[in-house]
């Protein structure tokens, strides 16, 4: 009787991994667009601050309502990233062909404008999961909260960039690590991400 009792860690730990799954699938099948991966990422990041809060009730109805909300903020963010991502990209690699002094300045130039690029990638959509503003102070927003943060953002880079890199490392080992992704991995990422992000965000949801 005691494993049906809410409080028992492990009736606890398997609720968790349930609405991990569950938000895995949801956000997995709401990326096929393409283009919405933006909002799908926003919605997952709802979910799991809601989650490591304690106040995550029913995390279908949940992430559809964030998914939602913050539909075309999240949208045109994702556009934009995208967007620049691609001049980034084309430019470094014109730029990494380039033997003159002056395009190794540009390409290191471009270096650092892309690690800004990927910060702001990694923080962007928990800050408008969590908050509302204008598009230009929630953009503002996530880069204070990632350079006020610096150690933990070091962390959340590791933690949502590393797993993928290995997963292209070992291609003999890649229908296992699709098989993780599938069903827990983007959202398992998001939860360890989140216990992060909430202790950021803590102090000013409360205001």
């Amino acid at each position: 009787m005691n494993l049906l009792n809410e409080n028992n860690p492990v009736h606890i730990f398997f609720n968790k991994l349930g609405d991990i799954i569950i938000a895995n699938l949801l956000f997995l099948l709401c990326c096929i667009p393409i283009i919405t991966i933006g909002p799908s990422l926003t919605a997952l990041y709802h979910c799991m601050l809601r989650s490591v809060k304690g106040n995550n009730n029913g995390t279908t109805k949940t992430f559809f309502r964030a998914f939602k909300q913050n539909f075309i903020q999240s949208l045109i963010i994702w556009l934009l990233l995208l967007a620049s991502g691609f001049v980034l990209f084309t430019n470094m690699r014109f730029l990494q062909n380039n033997i003159t002094s002056m395009g190794r300045i540009f390409f290191y130039l471009s270096l650092g404008i892309s690690g800004l690029f990927i910060i702001l990638a990694l923080y962007i959509f928990p800050v408008i999961a969590a908050f509302s503003n204008t598009t230009f102070n929630l953009i503002k927003n996530a880069l204070v909260f990632a350079f006020m943060h610096f150690p933990s953002t070091l962390i959340i880079a590791v933690i949502s960039i590393l797993p993928m890199f290995m997963t292209y490392q070992d291609l003999k080992l890649l229908p296992l690590y699709a098989c993780c992704w599938f069903f827990f991995g983007f959202a398992l990422t998001a939860y360890l991400n989140s216990f992060f992000f909430y202790r950021m965000f803590k102090p000013f949801l409360e205001k």
